[in-house]
């Protein structure tokens, strides 16, 4: 159990989580597929123009600025899809953003159940706030109840609105010094 891992918290952000040679690519590293393109601000940036949120040409998933290092326009589509998700026309296909995102978290927790022995995962960040982060949840236990019954148990954890968006704050706050 002691594998110089803090028991506190743990990030899995850059953990391997699509191992297709042609998964989405990550500014900030060198590796293809990893979490933080599936699970974050990034993922539903990636799938809003699928998500029936109406985009300008420069927040496209395929132009250079959506897949630069810049959080700047993530930010403003994800602005885009929140409010899409409150007109009541858009919701029904926006909310697949999130349901998407919520099955790539479900089986993301099996994966790292692999080597991880996770209990309690706490879910912050920008994309999980309004209706958009309740509806990721449920679709994540949804898998995990499906497919691994096993690990039912987990319990997913959410702090206020204002602090999921400061989500990485608190996770440095929260760290044990070494």
């Amino acid at each position: 159990e002691d594998l110089s891992i803090t028991g506190w918290i743990n990030e899995n952000a850059y953990n391997p989580f699509d191992f297709n040679p042609d998964a989405p690519g990550n500014p900030w590293s060198p590796h293809r597929g990893d979490a933080a393109m599936y699970l974050g601000q990034r993922a539903a940036t990636r799938l809003a123009k699928k998500g029936g949120v109406d985009l300008p040409a420069e927040m496209m998933p395929e132009h250079p600025d959506m897949n630069a290092a810049s959080h700047v326009p993530h930010a403003q589509c994800l602005k885009k899809i929140q409010a899409a998700m409150k007109d009541p026309k858009k919701e029904p296909q926006a909310r697949k953003i999130y349901e998407s995102i919520g099955v790539f978290l479900g089986y993301s927790i099996a994966q790292y159940c692999e080597y991880l022995p996770i209990k309690n995962v706490l879910i912050l960040g920008r994309v999980t706030t309004g209706a958009g982060g309740d509806i990721m949840m449920e679709w994540a236990k949804k898998v995990l109840v499906a497919d691994f019954p096993e690990l039912s148990g987990v319990k997913f954890h959410t702090p206020s609105e204002h602090m999921k968006r400061v989500g990485q704050c608190v996770a440095a706050a929260a760290l044990p010094e070494l």
